[in-house]
């Protein structure tokens, strides 16, 4: 779960890396206020989802079925520009993609891995 979150997170903040928003605009010739953040993530498995993920306090949904992938959507009033909003876009994504996969407890591995990652990020160094 940790390196999904470490490449959905890569792949919001390139999408809206002011040099790539200004690069886009360029090449479709229009402002950069008119290139949008991106809509949604599209992600395809050559196995079944519930195999990529840490299985650590998650629990299979009875009869849910399979999974190889999902289109996730964005939430339109988060702005990715920003750390808290592209956290929480990204949060989303996982929890969905969990249920997605037939899975119950995302809710909690993602706070797990948050406040641990909290963690370490406020530790004094020396």
């Amino acid at each position: 779960m940790p390196d999904l979150a470490i490449l959905f997170e890569g792949l919001l903040k390139t999408a809206v890396d002011p040099k790539v928003v200004a690069e886009i605009a360029r090449i479709a010739d229009i402002d950069t206020a008119l290139v949008a953040q991106p809509r949604e993530l599209h992600l395809v498995a050559d196995r079944q989802v519930k195999e990529l993920l840490y299985s650590g306090g998650l629990e299979e949904i009875p009869d849910a079925g399979a999974s190889a992938g999902g289109i996730f959507r964005s939430n339109p009033v988060l702005n990715l520009r920003s750390d808290t909003d592209r956290q929480e876009q990204v949060d989303d994504w996982l929890r969905q993609l969990g249920l997605d996969a037939g899975l119950t407890g995302m809710e909690r591995v993602v706070e797990g891995y948050r406040a641990a990652a909290a963690r370490t990020t406020t530790q004094p160094v020396g």
